[in-house]
């Protein structure tokens, strides 16, 4: 099913949240759970699917933030503001 699901074929070819990211999206979802979670969300177009994953990898790394070290080299941090920047 998850497999010609146009919404998850988007994600996973997105150069951000896509295959081989190794973001939270391409590491801890399978193509079942991405089709059960965009409908959860009634999620339904493949460009409004990608904003999701990226909405969703964004609150991933706001909620690493919660185990950083507060040095300014700390990698959680650096992570998430390199994401941010990208926006």
């Amino acid at each position: 099913m998850s497999g010609k699901d146009t919404r998850v074929t988007a994600i996973r070819s997105d150069s951000r949240v896509g295959i081989g990211t190794c973001t939270s999206i391409d590491e801890c979802f399978s193509g079942r759970e991405l089709v059960e979670a965009l409908n959860s969300a009634r999620i339904y177009e493949p460009e409004a699917a990608v904003e999701w994953a990226h909405r969703q990898q964004r609150l991933h790394l706001e909620i690493s933030l919660n185990y950083s070290s507060g040095e300014a080299d700390c990698p959680l941090l650096k992570a998430y503001n390199d994401w941010v920047a990208y926006e």
